[in-house]
Order: structure tokens, then C-alpha cells, then sequence
């Protein structure tokens, strides 16, 4: 009989014989989001930014895997990413890479904006982590500031010090 064996390891599959003993080790091969979002915090600053618009930051580790924000606005789509092979590094501190755009705020139709967090999971494969939606209703939330994502490397505690939260101002 030939084939790929896949063997149970303390309640986990092995995959493709890629993993070879460990629960701690297999569990991590899987998206868990619950733990992931711990790695990620935000703030909303009012910085005049113009009414009709925000600006959406996301700020990284820069030795960390890219993280990216995905900007649904209607039939099109932009992203935001940083990490350690994409985006700018940070004036203030050179410890964290950002990325940023100014997202128009306009709604036709009952439209929504989604904000999708995306990071690379297994093998390198992207998976949505998260989705908020700006909508009429909570636009006046977000209209003429900037929200910053804060996402750390998987685990890292950097972004739990308040002082490691670099301003807009400060990129």
C-alpha cells in the first residue's frame, strides 16, 4: 500500500512526517486566532487628519513576519504590510517597520469598509486572523484620525510596554 501515513502524536496529526514529536509543535502549525490576537493591540489618535478620511497605519517588529491589513472599500481592495521584508522603518525607532494609507470614507449604498488582518500561517500561508467594519454608523469614530495597529512577532511582548507604542508622529 502506498501513500503518505499520517500518524497521531499526542492528539495531534503529523503532517506529511514534517513534524516530528510534540503537541506544542503541531498545534502552532495551525491558525489558533484567539492566541494570535493577543499580538495585536490599537489606538485611535486624533491628529487632523482631513474629515472624509482616516489614516490607517500598521506597525510591525522589524525582525518580525510580515503582518498586512486588507482594505475592502466597495469592488476594490488595497493592503497595507509591514515586517521584516516589507515596509518603512520608523524614524523614532528603528526596532519597528509601518506601512500606511488614507482611507476615503465615503459609503454609497449601504456599503461598509472591512479591515482585514492577514498574517502568514503554516508553509507561509496567509489566512484572515480578523475583520472590523467601518460603517455610517460608527464613521464619526474614525473621520479626519488615524488608527494604528500595533502586531507583534507571534508571542513577543514588546507591544504590551505603552512606551513601545510609537505615535503617528513619530514614524
Amino acid at each position: 500500500m502506498s501513500g503518505v501515513v499520517v500518524t497521531l502524536i499526542e492528539e495531534g496529526p503529523a503532517i506529511l512526517g514534517a513534524l516530528k514529536s510534540g503537541y506544542g509543535l503541531i498545534r502552532s502549525f495551525f491558525p489558533d486566532k484567539k492566541k494570535d490576537l493577543q499580538d495585536v493591540s490599537y489606538r485611535v489618535y486624533e491628529d487632523e487628519q482631513p474629515k472624509g478620511k482616516f489614516r490607517l497605519i500598521l506597525v510591525n517588529e522589524a525582525n518580525g513576519w510580515n503582518k498586512a491589513i486588507r482594505i475592502y472599500h466597495g469592488n476594490n481592495h488595497t493592503e497595507i504590510k509591514a515586517g521584516d521584508s516589507s515596509g518603512s522603518v520608523a524614524k523614532g525607532n528603528s526596532h519597528l517597520k509601518y506601512d500606511m494609507q488614507t482611507v476615503d470614507l465615503s459609503f454609497q449604498n449601504n456599503q461598509y469598509i472591512a479591515l482585514q488582518l492577514w498574517k502568514p500561517k503554516a508553509l507561509g500561508i496567509w489566512y484572515d486572523l480578523e475583520e472590523i467594519r467601518i460603517t455610517p454608523a460608527n464613521k464619526s469614530d474614525y473621520d479626519g484620525k488615524t488608527l494604528v495597529f500595533y502586531w507583534g512577532t507571534d508571542g513577543s511582548t514588546y507591544f504590551h510596554d505603552q512606551n513601545h507604542l510609537i505615535k503617528p508622529y513619530e514614524l
